[in-house]
């Protein structure tokens, strides 16, 4: 029922996980295996239309009226999943960031994070960033996601600038994290469209390069450098 059950970023194993555990209520799991066999559909599909109620219920292994209980309608469940995820991104986003692995440079370990759940969750990527003007719900999670990053990144790059020019460049106060607000919205945008042209549209030029994690990471570390702060390592 998992799918992609041995890899830990994927999302809906970590819920399948969760409606497992130890300790956990007949109601809690229930929720937690539609929650996960929602999230194991909408990944395989890419599109929150495609999903019936009945293949839920089905993949959750429980009867089609339980789903009910639980959630209004389909479109219901799959809000609940996109806020779901998108907290689960911005905890992978945040721990490497703030994890032991990041060391000197933060920039890449975020990106690594991220990398490694947009790979593992390319449908579930897709739904938030193919959505259009009927999934508003959805889009305004990940959009208030993006805000969020996106503003803690506009503050970090100020604050590398200040650090590494303290007489030319002016504090990470408001003024200047707002400045380099679009800043920060390019160099998500690149880092997104990148990863859809290698996992979702899987670009045959880039066959190859998509296979080695470690080599997207490094490319679009250094890019974020380049960008954050004219530089192609943070140094």
């Amino acid at each position: 029922m998992t799918g992609r059950a041995e890899d830990p970023d994927a999302f809906a194993a970590v819920l399948a996980a969760a409606a497992a555990a130890a300790g956990r209520r007949k109601s809690e799991r229930t929720r937690l295996k539609l929650l996960a066999a929602t999230a194991a559909l909408l990944d395989a599909a890419g599109d929150p239309a495609a999903l019936r109620v009945a293949d839920i219920a089905d993949r959750a292994g429980v009867a089609h009226g339980t789903f009910y209980r639980y959630f209004v309608d389909r479109p219901a469940a799959v809000e609940v999943v996109a806020a779901a995820f998108c907290d689960f991104l911005r905890t992978r986003l945040a721990a490497g960031r703030g994890g032991e692995e990041a060391g000197a440079d933060r920039a890449r370990a975020a990106t690594a994070a991220y990398v490694r759940a947009f790979r593992a969750n390319a449908g579930l990527m897709r739904c938030l960033l193919d959505l259009g003007d009927d999934q508003a719900p959805l889009r305004a999670r990940f959009e208030a996601l993006n805000a969020d990053w996106n503003a803690h990144t506009a503050t970090a790059i100020a604050r590398r600038r200040a650090l590494r020019s303290p007489a030319e460049a002016a504090p990470a106060d408001e003024r200047s994290v707002a400045a380099l607000l679009p800043t920060a919205y390019a160099l998500g945008g690149m880092v997104d469209a990148f990863l859809a042209e290698l996992y979702l549209r899987r670009n045959p030029a880039l066959a190859a390069f998509a296979t080695d994690e470690a080599a997207v990471v490094d490319l679009l570390t250094r890019l974020w450098h380049l960008g954050a702060d004219g530089t192609a390592n943070g140094g």
